[in-house]
């Protein structure tokens, strides 16, 4: 890659990875858009580059005004190969290791930042894979691991999962579960959350509240170990 026009973007990219790390968040969440990387001087045929190499990720920016948490799409097919004003890039491990090679001493990790570094990766990769709800089945699968499966009816339980396979598993969605006025909804919701934490064949999902009792979210279970 000409160095010589790209470092900019490297050095964006980089210092993102680094925000990241430091706070202990998603790489997403510093995910650099596109227009800035434009602006340091990358052309799209450089973006490619880095993505054949492996070096960088990219998704297009769904996040919706005043939510607590960006979100991000992948397009399909040969859509990968194309950008939006919307897109959004992240360094990958090797990205990380190619920006250090490419610009030396500039971007310096000790051996303790690196693995810090490598554990956020290992978190935010993690996150890309989504899980699945086949209603036909009653089945709660990542990849081909059943998570929980349904022997009798879990209305409420059901209700959240079908929600969120309908809307492609965002972070968060909200409480889908009908009024009843028999029932306090925040309570509902935290109790149907608690069910769904049990009883798990494998415990690879998380879900938890957002905080406000009105939506619910998930997560994947990171070993941080590894």
């Amino acid at each position: 890659m000409p160095m010589h026009r790209g470092q900019e973007g490297i050095r964006l990219l980089f210092e993102a990875y680094l925000y990241a790390m430091e706070l202990g968040c998603d790489i997403w969440d510093f995910a650099v858009e596109i227009e800035y990387l434009h602006k340091a001087g990358c052309t799209g045929s450089e973006f490619r580059w880095l993505m054949c190499k492996g070096f960088v990720d990219h998704a297009i920016e769904s996040t919706l005004p005043d939510a607590p948490k960006r979100t991000f799409r992948r397009r399909q097919g040969l859509g990968g190969w194309t950008f939006s004003r919307k897109t959004c890039f992240v360094l990958t491990e090797a990205g990380l290791a190619f920006a250090r090679e490419a610009m030396g001493d500039l971007l310096h990790l000790s051996d303790a930042q690196l693995q810090t570094v490598k554990r956020v990766h290992r978190a935010s990769a993690a996150i890309e894979r989504k899980p699945r709800w086949d209603y036909q089945r009653q089945e709660l699968r990542l990849a081909d691991a059943i998570v929980k499966q349904f022997k009798v009816p879990a209305s409420n339980q059901e209700r959240i999962l079908a929600a969120f396979e309908e809307e492609g598993w965002p972070v968060r969605i909200d409480d889908p579960l009908p009024p009843n006025a028999e029932q306090n909804p925040k309570r509902r919701l935290h109790d149907t959350i608690n069910s769904l934490n049990r009883n798990q064949k494998q415990h690879l999902i998380r879900f938890t509240g957002d905080g406000s009792g009105q939506g619910i979210r998930w997560e994947l279970v990171v070993d941080d170990d590894g």
